[in-house]
């Protein structure tokens, strides 16, 4: 029984659960072909870096500001007098909030796909063409990985599932965000030279 269970039991690595995470994302991309998981790429680079993170906590100002214009509204309906109004600068989210910074990443995140959708053409994307689109689905797989950890680092510790035992290692969520640099220059710079294959192929 032991023997059996031991057959059953596991370890799964980084690499390893990078890969099983991003897998889907890598089929998708197939799907999609280069040119709109490209563009879609250098969204999620920009959202995933620091003006994209600036954004994000801009939106929260904005919420913050909106919501906090109810209760001013409701004094005003009221006709209460204006040392009754109630203060306009406490932030109900707060600007470090992981979960706001969550769902707008996930909204951010809806949009770049949309956008590569919109400006990207699958029609006429053949064999190559796809399976670069996998490359760029896979490289957003990652990009969005890292933002993810980084917000809420699920698996800073070596991780342990019974029946059977599944031991995942800890992912440390900076290592994965020190990625994030290299990684949106790795896909700029690869779309540019698929562009110019296809724009000199055109030409031909």
């Amino acid at each position: 029984m032991q023997t059996l269970q031991a057959f059953f039991d596991a370890t799964i690595t980084n690499l390893e659960l990078i890969g099983i995470l991003i897998f889907p994302l890598l089929l998708y991309g197939i799907k999609r072909g280069w040119q709109e998981e490209g563009f879609t790429a250098i969204g999620l680079g920009i959202t995933v870096s620091a003006l994209g993170q600036g954004f994000g906590r801009f939106i929260i100002l904005i919420l913050n500001r909106v919501i906090g214009v109810f209760p001013m509204g409701v004094a005003l309906i009221l006709n209460k007098p204006a040392d009754q109004w109630p203060e306009m600068g406490r932030d109900i989210i707060p600007q470090d909030n992981r979960w706001a910074n969550l769902a707008i990443f996930v909204v951010m995140v809806l949009v770049c796909y949309r956008a590569g959708t919109i400006l990207g053409r699958r029609k006429g994307v053949y064999l190559l063409g796809r399976l670069a689109g996998g490359i760029f689905g896979a490289l957003n797989g990652i990009l969005i990985l890292a933002r993810v950890f980084f917000l809420l680092r699920p698996l800073e510790r070596t991780t342990e599932v019974d029946l059977p035992t599944i031991t995942i290692l800890g992912l440390k969520a900076d290592a994965l965000n020190g990625l994030i640099v290299g990684l949106t220059g790795f896909v700029i710079a690869l779309f540019l030279l698929l562009a110019w294959f296809q724009r000199r192929r055109a030409r031909e």
